[in-house]
């Protein structure tokens, strides 16, 4: 999909002034969070830093992913949760400045807390910058998606909370809290905050129900203006406003942005910033699951799909350069995507247009940005959370099952008494609890049949097939797929329980060769499984387990026993051994012994039959040969082999005493499909093309009774391999 067609400069022009807009109103606003408790004499540095990232984010995503039509932004998800980065950093320097004057250390430099929240800063977008680079350039973009849906919620819905109570901070200086809630009812604090709220739900139902492009900045300039009517109604002048704290300002410095990052390599507390690793970490995590959403988004917005990997390296590359200059994280905006594409402009242009508004703020200064409300700022905070809220326990209600929206609910529940680490650490243990849950429902463990459905690959004469498909009880095969864990074992033990108290079988098969790997309560499932089996008179064999899977079970004491466990390379050689035992142990039993040779044969046949003795080895039927003579495998094992194009040697059946060999070739003309190669020193009785002629010629009674033995060979096979095919396909 092409670029969108640009309806001309004016339209781009317009695009671009109203994204940065926008964005400019988006970067005061997080820094007025980040900034504007303790460090609020610092506001005009921070809104400095952020209007510059602001128009970095921008600019860069205009160049790199401008032609996709992507649009970026600096992010409400990751500052929310940076702000709380920042607040531990700057509470433990402020802590040591504490410590410090109260030991009386008079010549102590405590370091500065503003430059340690800037490190704070540098160090979460720098680390966001390079998270995305590893996902980009490894290709491992779609590993942060195995976090559950509803648990992602979770932490969406908790930043939401953030962004919503630090605008009611913004403009009331009073905390959120359980315990502080008089002091939100109070005359004086409720009369600042109500209206910032009031215009946050205004921006949110506009946004809702206008669902068009322009409804967002079009909303905060009618607020602007009403706030500016207000005032001018009640008679309030300029300095009123600013000493009554319902303006920004006023700023001590006109000057909004410096090299403040350069300051703080070294006035910073590097001490508090590592420290502060949990939330730092946190905070790229979360950042991490947001980009991704957003992408998502995009690619709806764009009707295009986007490669993961390289929005990932772009959002790398922005946040490493953002970083260095004291920047928030920032990557794909979904609401200014859709603006851009709506009023069919070209992405790049209006992205580089709407770089330059927030640098014209940045050359303003201070003096200019001081004038903005500080309802406006705060309900721009307000709007962004309850969008996060109202998204993921409104309307997601009628859409996740009702666990994983309790989970959602969980989550939000521990970020809003706790604090959002400790949702973190719930949200990643529900994730766990939820996978093992969900994962735990899936029947990994298929039971299938014995005899007729599933047997070995060596071909038997119709009186041992018989005999084995009679003897299908003796034998229980499960066959187990994905990653066996403490999730999925208990079914596997309870199948085999129920059917060794019941009527153990003489085998119990366990196909592992779909299993991908095992965790440490498994490996003890099958200690149990052996022992019960055992216990019983079953003996267990373990089929087509891979090496890491056998290793495992190995270190767990899963080790071959004699008769009560053996390992098998492939379900073909298990079945195998099982059906050699079980018709030996029947013709012990019976105290007889089945010979095959000229004695078996249809009657009239052997004067016919020339017997040949093959050594070990031999290639009695050689694959692409043409058709000759026919076979019966008198004593002895033959192998049916086939070449692979890669030159290796593959087993396809065994042949046992009393089967026919190169009957289909014989009919058909076809060339021989593939090699069989004497296993054991073999006696075969062969009748060539020419003896079957006289045959036909001489005793056409005998004819009929060998061509009827062909054919119902013939057809015994087809009805077995279709049987097989229809039991598999179930």
């Amino acid at each position: 999909m092409s670029t969108p067609r640009s309806e001309g400069w004016p339209t781009t022009i317009a695009a671009g002034v109203i994204i940065g807009a926008i964005e400019t109103v988006l970067a005061v606003a997080f820094a007025a969070f980040v900034f504007g408790g303790l460090l609020s004499k610092n506001l005009p540095d921070g809104i400095g830093l952020y209007l510059a990232a602001a128009a970095v984010t921008v600019a860069t995503f205009a160049w790199r992913g401008g032609r996709r039509g992507v649009v970026g932004s600096v992010q409400d998800a990751a500052a929310a949760v940076l702000a709380a980065a920042a607040a531990a950093a700057a509470a433990k320097a402020a802590q040591l400045q504490q410590v410090a004057v109260a030991v009386g250390l008079e010549d102590f430099e405590a370091p500065d807390v503003f430059l340690t929240v800037i490190a704070a800063t540098l160090v979460v977008t720098v680390l966001c910058g390079a998270f995305f680079l590893v996902l980009g350039w490894r290709r491992w973009g779609n590993l942060i998606r195995f976090v559950p849906y509803p648990v992602v919620g979770g932490f969406l819905a908790g930043t939401g909370w953030l962004l919503l109570t630090g605008g009611i901070y913004v403009v009331s200086s009073v905390q959120v809290d359980l315990n502080r809630i008089d002091d939100l009812a109070r005359p004086y604090t409720l009369v600042r905050w109500l209206p910032a709220f009031a215009f946050g739900v205004v921006l949110l139902l506009a946004a809702r129900i206008v669902r068009k492009p322009l409804v967002i900045p079009v909303t905060i300039g009618i607020g602007l203006a009403g706030f500016v009517l207000v005032a001018l109604a009640i008679g309030s002048g300029l300095d009123e406003l600013r000493e009554g704290r319902w303006l920004l300002g006023p700023f001590e410095t006109t000057r909004l942005w410096q090299p403040w990052t350069l300051r703080a390599v070294s006035g910073a507390d590097w001490g508090a910033v590592v420290g502060s690793w949990p939330t730092i970490a946190t905070a790229v995590f979360v950042a991490a699951l947001a980009l991704l959403f957003n992408v998502g988004g995009t690619e709806l917005v764009l009707d295009r799909d986007l490669d993961t990997n390289v929005e990932l390296r772009d959002a790398g590359v922005l946040n490493v350069v953002s970083g260095a200059l004291g920047g928030i994280p920032g990557y794909h905006a979904v609401s200014l995507t859709a603006l851009a594409a709506r009023m069919n402009v070209n992405a790049r242009r209006a992205g580089l247009i709407a770089a330059l508004v927030p640098l014209a703020a940045v050359v303003a200064g201070a003096s200019v940005v001081e004038l903005i409300p500080r309802s406006i700022v705060s309900g721009v905070l307000v709007f962004l959370g309850l969008a996060f809220l109202v998204d993921w326990v409104w309307d997601k209600r009628k859409i996740l099952p009702r666990i994983e929206y309790l989970v959602v609910l969980v989550i939000l529940a521990v970020i809003i008494v706790q604090g959002y680490l400790a949702g973190i650490v719930v949200g990643l243990v529900l994730a766990a609890l939820l996978f093992a849950f969900s994962y735990g429902r899936v029947d990994l463990v298929r039971q299938v049949s014995f005899g007729d459905a599933y047997h070995s690959n060596v071909d038997r004469p119709p009186a041992e097939r018989a005999a084995l498909r009679a003897m299908r009880d003796r034998v229980l095969i499960l066959r187990v797929s994905g990653f066996v864990f403490f999730g999925s074992t208990a079914r596997l033990l309870e199948r085999i329980r129920a059917r060794v108290e019941s009527s153990p079988p003489r085998f119990l098969v366990i196909d592992l060769r779909r299993v991908t790997g095992m965790d440490a309560s498994a490996v003890v499932a099958f200690s149990k499984a052996m022992r019960l089996a055992g216990s019983h008179g079953s003996e267990l064999v373990v089929t087509g387990a891979s090496e890491p899977v056998r290793a495992e079970l190995e270190r767990g004491g899963v080790t071959e026993q004699g008769e009560s466990l053996r390992f098998e390379p492939d379900l073909d050689r298990g079945l195998e051994r099982c059906e050699d035992v079980l018709l030996a142990e029947e013709v012990a039993a019976a105290g007889e012994q089945v010979a095959w040779g000229p004695d078996g044969l249809p009657a009239g046949l052997a004067p016919y039959m020339e017997r040949v003795a093959v050594s070990e080895g031999t290639v009695v039927l050689r694959q692409e040969e043409p058709p000759g003579d026919l076979y019966v495998l008198a004593e002895g094992r033959l192998a049916v082999q086939t070449v692979t194009p890669e030159g290796r040697r593959v087993r396809l059946r065994i042949l046992r005493p009393g089967v026919v060999i190169g009957e289909l070739a014989f009919y058909t003309g076809a060339p021989r499909t593939a090699d069989v190669v004497a296993e054991t020193p073999c006696v075969v009785l062969r009748c060539s093309r020419e003896q079957i002629a006289r045959i036909e010629a001489d005793d056409p009674v005998v004819a009929i009774v060998l061509h009827r033995w062909f054919a119902e060979t013939l057809a015994g096979r087809l009805s077995e391999t279709m049987h097989t095919f229809d039991s598999l396909l179930d």
